[in-house]
């Protein structure tokens, strides 16, 4: 198991309790990957102002609910303490070897896998021989920024950086920032920067639909997993959720906002309560996308411009395991081509456990692919032939190019309901012995 994260440890929690012999490699001194380096000022996806944007309800695994003095929505560092307690209730801190860096995965002739990791203190390393590799690192850890970048980027005499390099709004007390994005990130690092900078502006590429973290007072995440949505059909989803926004929010255009040029579900929606009130009381500005820099000045797509000491990039991330060959786990366009998400066709022993962006929270679904990926370990489920996996796989990357679009991101956008059952249908149809033995 590499990574001790939220999908790390649903994976090394169920193969425990199958009584399975296992070992987590965690680069990082403790349990808990982006939630716990939230409250480091070290480099990560996570920032001192990170909050849960799916409830704790639906964010805990079902057998082990977050405290009840926990809030709706946990900050960072109660969500690392719940993931700290959970690992610890369920005895995987025995199984966790800290400071530990994956350097490299080869597989055998006779499909084992050699593992080489280097202990990260005093750079010493090592190579083991595993049957089984799962893969649980996460997606957020290697920041994508402009391509090519933005013409006069290099003469910006102000800051320039990534929201992997984001900590805090109090590092920008009393200055102009420029935030570029339109996602969950933009939109939490805007709103924590228009308290204390001086200026916010908020430059949108492509706009996207803001939803509220709640619909008649039930998290939206809530909804998205109740069985009452899931027997709605698609159409009738999309026309729901599209009338309740367009009764409780009205039109982005009353903001500034583009109206998204398409409808909702068909990308990533932005999940926000505070945005579109901080741009309704002038704290945030709304710019068109960055056209240029002129010295020191911002200039957008619409020729206004603008004053700034800092440029917030919140342009997402790649999806990169840098100990894996890339032909492993994508396409040569760049796509993730995963059996069900999980399993690289022609690699039996290799899952990888998290690499979803799922409508609704993760951490149910995750529970799903640790007990698939459990079944498979153990050799009580069967994979199908690698022809059979490929077509899934064809399958899937054509409806995400429909849905949502062609990039790496889009082609691991999962809904919540049929996805699950998708795992469990999956568990139940091809119960009997391992074709790997």
């Amino acid at each position: 198991m590499i990574g001790a994260g939220l999908a790390g440890l649903a994976v090394a929690k169920t193969l425990r309790e199958r009584n399975s012999t296992f070992t987590v490699l965690e680069q990082t001194s403790g349990v808990g990957g982006l939630w716990r380096s939230a409250a480091e000022r070290v480099p990560s996806p996570g920032y001192a102002a990170l909050h849960l944007n799916t409830s704790a309800k639906v964010s805990a695994f079902s057998y082990f609910p977050m405290p009840e003095s926990y809030p709706r929505y946990p900050r960072h560092d109660l969500v690392a303490d719940y993931l700290g307690s959970f690992s610890a209730e369920f005895g995987l801190n025995e199984h966790v070897e800290f400071e530990t860096e994956v350097v490299d995965v080869a597989r055998n002739a006779d499909s084992t896998w050699n593992v080489r990791t280097r202990e990260r203190t005093s750079g010493q390393e090592r190579v083991r021989t595993f049957r089984h590799v799962v893969v649980a690192t996460g997606h957020h850890w290697h920041p994508k920024w402009p391509e090519p970048a933005i013409p006069g980027a290099e003469d910006f005499p102000g800051e320039q950086l990534h929201s992997f390099d984001y900590h805090s709004a109090a590092d920008h007390v009393g200055k102009r920032v420029v935030v570029a994005g339109f996602g969950n990130s933009a939109a939490d690092i805007s709103v924590d920067l228009s308290r204390l900078a001086k200026e916010t502006y908020l430059s949108i590429r492509r706009s996207l639909h803001v939803t509220p973290k709640t619909m008649f007072g039930i998290p939206i995440d809530e909804i998205a997993s109740a069985g009452w949505w899931a027997r709605m059909g698609f159409e009738q989803q999309r026309r729901f959720v599209e009338l309740v926004l367009r009764v409780v929010r009205g039109r982005l255009t009353d903001y500034g906002i583009p109206e998204p040029d398409h409808r909702i579900f068909s990308s990533p929606v932005t999940i926000s309560d505070e945005l579109l009130s901080r741009i309704s009381h002038g704290d945030i500005t709304v710019r068109p996308v960055i056209e240029r820099f002129d010295g020191s000045e911002v200039v957008f797509a619409d020729g206004s411009h603008v004053e700034a000491d800092t440029v917030v990039y919140c342009t997402g991330y790649r999806i990169v395991v840098p100990f894996l060959p890339d032909e492993w786990y994508r396409n040569p366009a760049g796509q993730i081509t995963l059996y069900h998400r999980v399993v690289p066709p022609h690699l039996p022993g290799l899952y990888f456990a998290g690499f979803i962006r799922p409508v609704g929270s993760i951490t149910r679904l995750l529970e799903g692919q640790a007990e698939w990926i459990a079944d498979l370990v153990e050799g009580s489920v069967i994979l199908p032939d690698a022809a059979e996996m490929t077509e899934e796989i064809d399958r899937h990357l054509e409806g995400a190019l429909r849905r949502y679009g062609p990039s790496e991101t889009d082609s691991v956008q999962v809904d919540f309901a049929p996805y699950l059952e998708t795992l469990l249908t999956e568990r139940r149809a091809r119960a009997g012995s391992s074709r790997a033995g």
